[in-house]
């Protein structure tokens, strides 16, 4: 019997997709020749962690590390190549040229099978100052160590973090856990601008603000001003001048593929590799993954860029699977993120309603505060979400939770739904364990289904804030009709002059002191109270008649929590 000649598999890049990649291809093979290498010294570290490292919550650096080359080496037989920069990819001799980063000492390795796991590179501008000393990027282990020392050095007390994406706002809150006085600076007009629709994103605004973080937005950064040591002192803007010992760029990521284009592998146009569902290039012997390649929107079914740990986990166990024979596929990814903001939890999976309309959907949509759990039972604790749906076929199209409640729980159910095309109607009925502890008996979920399901059948007639905000504004012919009561308005209520305060359960009895041919939009806690009154005023014959959207729990402008003097009854 002839054996098979064994496999000889070269994995560049250490982090996550590599070191998946390598170890799935072993469990598959157990006779391949696989060599994983890397350019740092280390691999398998936690990048994603690295904002609680810095902050504290973390206090062990070697937790940071999950696996070691001796780990890959005693365990799976495969060589670990630390320290060590692939150069040069020669596909026609299937030949990789290495570089020694210590000591410049260049070296060949040949493959069968060649995986790039080589990462992404952080968005670094070019303006003014830029060099300086103190400014900073995080992508690496290495970047957090640096960082971890420039938060305890003596007099230094002010960042600016540049960027307000899902590491700018951890940051922030690692930075301000350090003590220091914390600026985020954010060219676009709201905080994660590419996860977030800015009714969702306010809140983190908000609260980001109540934590005594500057939150500058609308204003692009124009360069950096330095001292006469070299080191950054200040951030400018074409507004202002904001003082700095520590910048933070975290404008994103762009992927590594300098190695792969030079050697003709396809680019595509976000400017990632492009691989097919196997996650091979356009090179049969050639993978890969991470955040290196573009992968494909399951809903819109157009290419994207998706920097996550998780997503390059994914890819590391198809490429390892195909590598050694198989034919596994990745089909594609619906955008899920998640962050922790101080007190808050922020996630979104899917389009946001800014991006499904770019994309030429017609969308219509909800927004629903609601409890994570019984709101009866002890500590349960708040959250909003914004559901996102196709006009045209009641398709869930993407959703948005926040809230100091458990939105991770919510956002996987509705990437699930994604993932499986599921409508309003399938999430409005599907069926999610149910106990005081854990959750309502509707939950935040269905209650966003159902707002739309009512919207569809003409019983429910919604009005966002913006819409709202607009009128106040510019009309005073129309009641803002507050159906809360007494004491839940001098707590917290929408101060305008086309107020009025109707309790809910006086309503029937006092409807005739509201004029029958008035605009009215009703508001309450959370909207529940508000359609009831709407059904009502819609029952005995007013015609126009709509609710604020999430209602004052969801209203993203100033409000009053004064108290002068209760506005009394309807003229």
């Amino acid at each position: 019997m002839t054996l098979k000649k064994s496999t000889g598999i070269v994995i560049i890049g250490g982090t996550a997709c590599g070191p998946k990649a390598s170890a799935r291809a072993r469990r598959c093979d157990p006779r391949a020749k696989i060599t994983l290498i890397e350019q740092t010294e280390e691999i398998s570290t936690a990048t994603c962690g690295m904002p609680y490292y810095i902050s504290g919550v973390i206090s062990k650096r070697a937790t940071m590390l999950q696996r070691n080359s001796a780990y890959f080496k005693n365990v799976f037989d495969i060589d670990v190549l630390t320290g060590t920069r692939a150069m040069h990819i020669d596909r026609k001799s299937h030949t990789v040229e290495l570089m020694t980063v210590r000591d410049g000492q260049s070296s060949k390795i040949k493959y069968d099978k060649l995986v790039l796991a080589t990462g992404s590179l952080p968005a670094i501008p070019n303006l003014p100052g830029k060099d300086l000393k103190g400014i900073v990027t995080l992508s690496r282990l290495t970047d957090a160590d640096t960082i971890h020392g420039l938060v305890t050095t003596k007099g230094f007390n002010n960042v600016v973090v540049v960027g307000a994406g899902l590491i700018g706002m951890e940051m922030a809150e690692a930075f301000s856990t350090k003590g220091l006085k914390v600026t985020v600076i954010e060219a676009l007009d709201r905080v994660l601008p590419a996860l977030l629709d800015s009714e969702i994103a306010f809140h983190i605004e908000k609260h980001l603000k109540q934590k005594g973080v500057n939150v500058v937005t609308g204003q692009r950064v124009t360069g950096f001003e330095g001292n006469n040591k070299g080191w950054v002192k200040a951030v400018k803007t074409a507004d202002q001048k904001i003082e700095a010992d520590i910048v933070l760029l975290a404008l994103g990521v762009k992927p590594n593929i300098s190695i792969a284009s030079e050697a003709g592998i396809t680019i595509g146009q976000l400017g990632g590799i492009v691989v097919d569902e196997t996650m091979q290039t356009n090179d049969p012997d050639i993978y890969a993954g991470g955040d290196c390649v573009e992968n494909i929107n399951l809903l819109t079914r157009q290419p994207m860029l998706a920097p996550m740990g998780s997503t390059a986990n994914k890819h590391g166990r198809v490429i390892g699977t195909n590598v050694t024979g198989g034919k596994e596929t990745f089909p594609g990814i619906v955008g899920t993120a998640i962050a922790k903001v101080f007190d808050y939890n922020v996630g979104r999976t899917g389009l946001t309603e800014a991006s499904a309309i770019a994309d030429g959907y017609e969308v219509i949509t909800s927004l629903v505060p609601g409890s994570e759990h019984a709101s009866y039972y002890p500590e349960s604790r708040d959250i909003l979400v914004k559901l996102i749906v196709d006009k045209n076929d009641d398709t869930i199209l993407g959703g948005q939770v926040v809230g100091t409640g458990d939105v991770a729980k919510r956002v996987d159910v509705l990437a699930a739904a994604l993932t499986f095309g599921y409508d309003v109607s399938d999430l409005a009925n599907l069926d999610l364990a149910y106990a005081p502890p854990y959750n309502s008996a509707l939950d935040p979920l269905h209650h966003a289904a159902n707002v739309i399901r009512n919207q569809r059948s003409g019983l429910a007639r919604p009005l966002t804030a913006a819409e709202v905000k607009r009128k106040l504004d510019n009309s005073d012919d129309f009641i803002l009709l507050d159906v809360r009561s007494p004491e839940e308005y001098k707590t917290v209520r929408i101060n305008a002059s086309q107020t009025r305060l109707l309790p809910l359960p006086e309503l029937r009895s006092r409807i005739d002191e509201l004029p029958k041919d008035a605009e009215i939009v009703v508001y309450c806690k959370t909207s529940v109270r508000a359609y009831q009154a709407q059904r009502i005023l819609s029952g005995a014959g007013y015609k126009n008649v709509a609710f604020l959207s999430g209602s004052i729990s969801a209203w993203p402008y100033d409000v009053s929590m004064d108290w002068k003097s209760p506005l009394g009854r309807l003229k």
